[in-house]
């Protein structure tokens, strides 16, 4: 993935998706909320899309301990107070988890379908749901593995 398809890292939409995150992971809902509403109010419908692929890169890098050309980068479901793994997620947690799949593999027809799949969602409450979804799973998934994670599951048996 290349530098200039990266949302800009300066940007007020960044920035605060940056500090959602990082509340997100330190598990500080009141403060995730707090930027939330910022971020609602301060920006642009066009500063939530460059907010989720911000989140997706931020994965992306965590993960492979860099930013990758492109590769195979999973969000992993947790449960955000107790850490135990959700083996049945629901559809936002099935949305985020694509989203941030094709982000990763530079699938970009994907990306945008899974874009207008949350922008047709008339309902900002719904919508915000998938977007929270995203936040709590990027979030759990940094907190739970270390990073650089996906070069230790390179080589294993089930090869990926």
């Amino acid at each position: 993935m290349s530098a200039d398809e990266r949302a800009p890292q300066h940007s007020k939409p960044v920035r605060l998706a940056g500090a959602i995150l990082h509340a997100a992971v330190e598990r500080d809902w009141p403060k995730v909320r707090h930027y939330v509403d910022r971020l609602n109010t301060e920006c642009t419908a066009h500063g939530l899309g460059l907010a989720l692929v911000a989140w997706c890169d931020a994965l992306a890098e965590h993960a492979n301990d860099g930013m990758p050309e492109f590769g195979k980068v999973r969000v992993l479901d947790v449960d955000q107070d107790s850490g135990a793994r959700i083996t049945d997620p629901n559809p936002q947690q099935q949305w985020a988890s694509a989203l941030v799949a094709a982000r990763a593999a530079g699938d970009h027809t994907a990306f945008r379908t899974l874009l207008n799949e949350l922008n047709a969602i008339e309902d900002g409450r719904e919508r915000g749901q998938y977007a929270s979804a995203l936040i709590q799973g990027v979030a759990g998934t940094i907190r739970t593995f270390p990073r650089g994670y996906t070069k230790a599951f390179r080589g294993g048996s089930d090869g990926s």
